[in-house]
């Protein structure tokens, strides 16, 4: 059991990168290459503890470094693998999936937009705020290559926030995607828009590791 907590790797994503171009995208990171394909990985305890604070800033924190340099599918956060070889089988396994995916995110960078009722504000003709979101949010989406709704949190109702959505976006057209969240904010009056980002594509990876 010592000798698997020593060799277990911890797999934050997958970059597409040659083999031989690079031993590391973030330091205190390496690199297992299969093919045209490197799983960012670190060395870690093969357990499933519950992920701190710290472990989720980590994880962010190494898939933004590396999306500055490679296109990125981040893995769920806190997946381990047994060994190196495991890691491999897996990577053989889903090749021709994780080259796919690379291939749909390549050139993207997703941003991530909440949609808040001003406080103050009624609804356009009697339309609720939810209506209107939704109304944006169809608008939006025209200006995205995919789009992913996102689930509230705790906090929204309290904050006024009546929908999430994340958006992913042309690199080369993020300025643009700006521009028309702005001219949207100016025509919805009665509602606040607030984007973040570019984010590697969190919301838009689903990652599979059974079999």
């Amino acid at each position: 059991m010592a000798q698997a907590s020593v060799i277990a790797l911890r797999l934050y994503g997958v970059a597409a990168v040659e083999s031989g171009q690079a031993t590391s995208l973030v330091d205190g990171t390496s690199l297992v290459h299969y093919r045209a394909l490197a799983a960012i990985v670190e060395p870690a305890s093969y357990s499933a503890p519950a992920p701190t604070e710290e472990d989720t800033e980590r994880y962010m924190y190494i898939l933004e470094q590396a999306f500055t340099s490679a296109t990125v599918l981040p893995a769920p956060p806190g997946t381990v693998f047994q060994s190196q070889n495991t890691l491999m089988r897996w990577l053989e396994l889903h090749y021709f999936t994780l080259t796919e995916a690379l291939a749909v995110v390549e050139g993207h960078s997703a941003a991530r937009v909440s949609i808040t009722a001003r406080p103050g504000q009624d609804g356009d003709t009697g339309r609720s705020f939810a209506a209107l979101a939704a109304e944006s949010l169809r608008m939006l989406r025209s200006q995205a290559a995919a789009t992913v709704t996102l689930p509230k949190v705790d906090e929204d109702d309290e904050d006024g926030v009546v929908a999430r959505a994340s958006f992913l976006v042309d690199s080369q057209r993020w300025q643009t995607f700006n521009e028309t969240v702005k001219k949207e904010a100016q025509r919805q009056p009665a509602l606040a828009f607030n984007v973040t980002g570019p984010w590697p594509p969190y919301d838009f990876v689903r990652m599979q590791f059974g079999g």
